[in-house]
């Protein structure tokens, strides 16, 4: 078993980084192995998942265990594990499963680590059915900051055993890629702790699902199994609009849910009152408790991110790259990911440890489409977000250290890459003199040549003005 775990490994570590985490993590993270003979079997939970990895990365599978077994495995099978029974193909316990989506659950523990939810049969019925919890998406893993510490908050109140601040519905809204999934799957993660049941949707499968049971007369049968779980999370409610049949039903849904105060939560790409496609009957029963909106991270929540993501990794992210990441992706956390992947693929590839180079190299497209002059508020504001000073302080007359030093780097710098004249640059932080600027010029240039830690701050904050 253990020469199985390790071929298996080493095959998950090389297809890791040849896929998209959320792929990844969804579809091949909880496959185990066995070797028998010269056949590698990789065990799956259900048929829909043995679909998807035939489809998709059988061909990349197969050439990874012939190569890291050195030829000794000339066939790999993918199979449902036999100790998981299955429901029907098309029924609707099995349908929640595609993709990832989660059932009504209780929690147990799937030999690849990945904690599972299994629906008991004297709960949920006779059938059983299998669906898996991300186990990334946890509130241990999910990095709070400005643009989303409400939201974290309201979230964590739904998680607790006795909460007086459970807001109901809960209502994310937000762009794509900013963590509503993340925080989502954090509460279902919590509920299975504390011994409580769920249902997880994305909305295309509740619509799949609402259709299946229209067709078939299922529809009273479906409802009753969703209202004996204790919460119900639709993903991209406004998927819904314009579906008369569906949104009716999960308005019907929804309403029973109210009346018997079990908790909701609701996600879309806005606020309910901006909903315009539904009717005025879903946008105030979907504002009757908390909307809570998710912003773009700042700067250091970006960074923060960054720098969890990679210690998940194993990876060691300098400060100094996390902060040019951080410079030049700033539209969602999911880019930031992928751009953060990108550097760790490139360094696994290459061999190259993970430095200002090699990430200005790997991120070089990123680089290009957000390329824009360099301005005399942006060297302000990087170098006071890197030093951890406020801009203000930086224009201001205060001459501690903390202060002195981050100012002297931004008017060399400003030197270095604008060209403005000195007089310009002393009147741009505080009207200064001229004879100011060109000692911190000479001071830090003097620096750099004796302290290798500030010449290395020094070029991470050229690099990363240099990218926009």
């Amino acid at each position: 078993m253990s020469d199985s775990l390790s071929l298996w490994d080493r095959c998950l570590n090389d297809l890791r980084y040849q896929l998209k985490e959320n792929e990844f993590t969804m579809w091949l993270r909880p496959l185990s192995a066995k070797v028998v003979g010269n056949k590698l079997e990789l065990l799956a939970p259900n048929q829909y998942f043995v679909s998807h990895v035939q489809e998709n990365h059988f061909n990349a599978i197969e050439q990874l265990a012939k190569q890291h077994s050195n030829g000794a495995i000339s066939q790999v099978v993918i199979q449902v594990e036999s100790s998981v029974q299955q429901a029907p193909r098309d029924s609707v316990d099995n349908q929640a499963t595609v993709g990832g989506q989660y059932n009504g659950a209780r929690s147990s523990t799937h030999p690849a680590g990945v904690e599972s939810a299994v629906n008991e049969a004297s709960q949920m019925g006779s059938d059983k059915s299998l669906s898996y919890i991300n186990p990334y998406f946890t509130f241990e893993t999910f990095v709070s900051g400005k643009s989303n510490m409400l939201a974290y908050k309201a979230c964590q109140e739904l998680g607790k055993k006795q909460s007086q601040n459970r807001h109901n519905p809960l209502f994310l809204y937000g762009a794509s890629g900013l963590g509503k999934t993340h925080l989502m799957h954090s509460v279902a993660h919590k509920y299975l702790k504390i011994g409580k049941t769920f249902y997880y949707f994305s909305s295309e499968k509740f619509i799949n699902q609402l259709v299946y049971a229209l067709r078939n007369q299922k529809i009273e049968q479906f409802k009753r199994k969703i209202k004996r779980v204790d919460l119900l999370i639709i993903d991209d409610v406004h998927v819904l609009a314009g579906k008369s049949k569906s949104s009716n039903e999960f308005l019907s849904l929804f309403a029973d849910f109210m009346v018997e105060d079990k908790q909701v939560i609701l996600a879309s790409d806005r606020h309910p009152s901006q909903m315009t496609e539904f009717d005025e009957r879903f946008r105030s029963r979907f504002s009757s408790g908390l909307a809570v909106a998710i912003e773009p991270p700042e700067m250091e929540t970006r960074m923060q991110i960054l720098q969890k993501k990679a210690t998940l990794s194993g990876v060691e992210l300098p400060k100094e790259c996390a902060l040019f990441i951080a410079q030049n992706v700033v539209s969602n956390v999911r880019r930031l990911e992928g751009a953060l992947n990108q550097v760790v693929a490139n360094a696994n590839l290459t061999g190259n440890p993970i430095d200002l180079d090699m990430v200005q190299y790997a991120l070089k497209d990123v680089i290009a489409i957000r390329s824009q002059a360099v301005s005399m508020d942006n060297i302000r504001k990087v170098v006071a977000e890197y030093y951890d000073v406020s801009v203000k302080d930086l224009m201001s007359k205060k001459r501690t250290r903390s202060i002195a030093r981050p100012r002297q780097i931004a008017m060399a710098l400003a030197r270095e890459l604008t060209k403005d004249s000195f007089p310009d640059i002393g009147q741009s932080f505080g009207g200064r003199d001229h004879t100011t600027v060109m000692h911190a010029c000479e001071k830090v240039a003097q620096l750099r040549s004796e302290d290798p830690v500030l010449d290395k701050e020094y070029k991470a904050l050229s690099m990363t003005l240099q990218a926009g």
